[in-house]
């Protein structure tokens, strides 16, 4: 389950942050101190503030809470209004004034007033290390929750993030309200602002089967959310599940009093109330931790793509011989003089910086490395570094990983939403002296147009940041259109509730009847939902393609791989995935970002349905030569890659790793296999992108290995009829020691690298190909001078 937490638990007296409260004592953690802000003095009792970010209405009654739960409450006035109204918070608090110091407007912020009541509840609790909010789908409350949480060295919990999306052990119809019913929440209705809910909703019980019939029925007419996080409702709690809740708020007829305001709201303010303390008798019989549901960890599609990797068999009888290494690249010199730098119509790309030159200190190369960068952006492609959309870094030890982080984190300090990544530690089959080596893409749209998905709360839905990195960030294909190139970061098999890595044994489930690499198996399974989830919210309908790394000694690296190579054409080939999957009911999953809803006017949901499909083969059409076939799952599949390396983060034994292609039509081109070399391409129907993964089945040891490369690319080109307008980015996984300069590609060095029938490559190459950028195709080989 992870460690214990000691949680402050935001309060605005409201159904979600409460709910919210008892899934962190479920997950283990200790609740040690309650907190809330209210309006300011004088607003007057009858004031709602209205505020992007707090509930205010009933917050009269919250001083009753503390003695309800036996837990101190620290309450902070509200200071200032929403200056910073970006979705995501932090772009204007860390942003310079005219005069070079930090713009003082964001002072008076309401954001921050969260930050000096976390102070104070610190002050009386130096144990505390974590803060819960009830955030469901809301990004503009969630970041703002971070910001403050993690500056004061909080990790934040969210529970309830994307909770109706996730998976649920029966088939049932009302979602989330109906969680809340079981374990005996009551939550009057104290405000309405909705199409459809009237003021005679006010003080009835949402969690009543009742009460939700009549608001699913008035979202489907007038349009709104179930849960009312977009503000179309606000609740108080006045009663919960003993022994945690030991007594009910009760509120007589003559202390309420309801107030209108404009466009149809309705809300209810309070003179009074009391606590009637429960009877003792009421805490028995079934325990509401007994009642309270969890989410499953792998979705209806996963679990069954775990129990079909469990029916694989086992070790192969006698392994068929490797690959032997002609050239280690240990054996390359004068490594520290060589970058690559190649430019495209959307994204440039700086690959292969090192600075071993600098001596044994992996922090030391990284700060050489840091400086390198940021002169190539300014001096070559006149960028900034916040236009940077992932990043690659290669270790030599994964324990020099902190060291990395913490330069690497400097780069990205003045911006919310750090690029997507992928880390790797690759032992040594890294060059000589080289301890760290990092490669960026760099976009060349304007930020407006990019989406990005970075959320460092700690919830069931999928892993938070455990560095500075976001979970995806996509780059637009056309401005004019909605297609996306997607880039998501590694994701590792890490339990999104304790962010431990996830074991048979953690989960007290074994597999029947039991396989070697039992463990593998369900890692695999859980690391690639992670990548399914968060491609499914940044609108993925279509891979490019693939890559695992694994972790493996010599006697299981062919099985691992062939694990990962059935797991990854498994889950593509579950046409019928959504029939007999656990649901949630439609009207729960139409919740609105309070952000998009109330400052833009756009209803639109910040996260995209379950409906959407992932793979959507509709989006794609198939390819053989010039001919055109018929959609067949079992041909239609990504490219994939498995590729070993030394170590991965958290000791897991798999990553994956993938880019996304959104809302864009996609030709497919169908494996081909000639002589030495095998190809499996898709590209935007406009063909103005292409990516292709290229397998080379050996090198000849007596002959050039750049060369031979060089032929196998020339050869893919021809096949393909690209135009000379084209420019192709490559990146090579292979253990041979290839000099980069020649070849001008970005390099992982691995161990070994085996494509999706299990056989094992000499080298695997990823060429991504843009219409050229005005400027043309550039390659670097010289070091920036400092």
């Amino acid at each position: 389950m992870g460690r214990e937490l000691n949680v402050i638990a935001f309060v605005s007296g409201g159904k979600d942050s409460f709910f919210s409260l008892l899934h962190c004592i479920a997950n283990g953690h200790k609740v040690i101190a309650l907190a809330n802000l209210y309006p300011p003095d004088g607003a007057g009792v009858e004031s709602d503030l209205n505020s992007l970010m707090y509930q205010t209405v009933g917050h009269t009654l919250l001083p009753l809470y503390a003695e309800i739960i036996s837990l101190p409450l620290y309450r902070q006035e509200i200071r200032g209004t929403a200056v910073d109204q970006a979705m995501d918070y932090g772009s204007l608090r860390n942003a310079p004034s005219p005069q070079g110091k930090p713009d003082c407007a964001t002072e008076e912020d309401e954001t921050e007033s969260m930050l000096k009541l976390l102070q104070r509840v610190k002050e009386k609790h130096p144990e505390a290390n974590a803060v819960s909010s009830g955030a469901i789908f809301s990004t503009y409350q969630r970041t703002r929750i971070e910001s403050v949480g993690l500056r004061m060295a909080l990790t934040p919990l969210a529970y309830l993030w994307e909770y109706p999306e996730l998976p649920t052990p029966e088939p049932r119809s009302a979602g989330l309200l109906e969680d809340m019913a079981a374990v005996g929440l009551d939550a009057r209705i104290i405000k309405v602002a909705s199409g459809g809910l009237d003021e005679d909703l006010l003080w009835e019980n949402v969690c009543a089967e009742g009460t939700r019939k009549k608001i699913a029925k008035a979202v489907q007419r007038f349009g709104g959310g179930v849960l009312g996080e977009g503000g179309e409702y606000e609740t108080l709690l006045v009663d919960g599940p003993s022994p945690v809740w030991t007594g009910v708020i009760e509120v007589q007829a003559d202390q309420k009093m309801v107030f209108q305001g404009g466009g149809g709201e309705a809300w209810l303010t309070f003179t009074g109330g009391c606590i009637r303390k429960k009877d003792e008798k009421q805490g028995e019989g079934s325990t509401w931790l007994e009642k309270l549901r969890l989410p499953s960890l792998l979705d209806f599609e996963f679990k069954r793509l775990l129990e079909t990797l469990d029916d694989e068999d086992s070790y192969p009888s006698a392994p068929d011989s490797r690959i032997s290494t002609v050239l280690p690249f240990a054996a390359v010199h004068d490594w520290e003089n060589k970058y690559q730098l190649c430019a495209g119509k959307w994204t440039s790309r700086i690959s292969n910086l090192s600075a071993p030159f600098v001596g044994n200190d992996t922090g030391k190369q990284m700060e050489r490395i840091k400086h390198t960068l940021l002169l190539i952006l300014e001096e070559k492609l006149h960028r900034s570094v916040h236009e940077i959309v992932f990043a690659t870094i290669l270790l030599r030890s994964i324990d020099d990983f902190p060291a990395v982080n913490e330069v690497y984190g400097e780069l990205f300090s003045a911006k919310p939403n750090p690029p997507a990544r992928v880390t790797v530690a690759c032992g040594e089959s890294m060059p000589q002296g080289v301890n760290v080596m990092v490669s960026v893409v760099v976009a060349l749209q304007p930020d407006r147009y990019r989406r990005c998905l970075h959320i460092q709360t700690r919830s069931y839905w999928a892993p938070a940041n455990i560095g500075p990195y976001s979970q995806a960030t996509s780059v637009p294909l056309e401005t004019n259109r909605a297609g996306a190139l997607v880039y998501i970061a590694g994701q590792i098999p890490l339990v999104p509730a304790s962010m431990e890595v996830v074991t048979r044994a953690s989960l007290d489930i074994a597999p029947k009847p039991a396989p070697n690499l039992a463990d593998f198996r369900l890692q695999t399974s859980l690391a690639l939902q992670h990548l399914w989830r968060i491609g499914k919210v940044m609108n993925v309908g279509w891979w490019t393609g693939a890559v695992a790394f694994l972790v493996a000694g010599k006697e299981d690296i062919k099985y691992k791989a062939s694990l990962s190579a059935s797991a990854w054409r498994g889950i593509h080939a579950q046409r019928d995935r959504d029939e007999g999957a656990d649901q949630a009911t439609p009207s729960d999953k139409v919740d609105f970002d309070v952000w998009n809803q109330q400052q833009t006017g756009n209803r639109t949901l910040t996260t995209v349905p379950s409906e959407d499909k992932l793979p959507d083969f509709a989006m794609v059409s198939i390819k053989n030569g010039n001919t055109q076939e018929k959609k067949d799952v079992n041909v239609c599949i990504p490219p994939f890659f498995a590729v070993e390396v030394a170590q991965l983060p958290r000791g897991s034994e798999i990553e994956w790793q993938a880019v996304g292609i959104s809302r864009a039509p996609v030709r497919f081109f169908r494996t081909t296999s000639e002589h030495n070399l095998s190809m499996t391409a898709c590209s935007m129907a406009s063909n103005e992108m292409m990516v292709c993964f290229v397998g080379i089945k050996s090198f000849d040891a007596k002959g050039d290995i750049v060369a031979q490369t060089a032929q196998a690319l020339l050869a893919l080109e021809r096949r393909m009829k690209m135009s000379e307008m084209i420019n192709g980015h490559k990146t090579v996984y292979t253990s041979h020691g290839i000099d980069h300069s020649r070849l001008g590609a970005q390099v992982i060095p691995c161990k070994s690298v085996w494509d999706s029938s299990g056989a094992e490559l000499a080298a695997g190459i990823v060429v991504h190909y843009e219409v050229s950028h005005s400027q043309g195709f550039w390659s670097e080989m010289d070091q920036v001078p400092s």
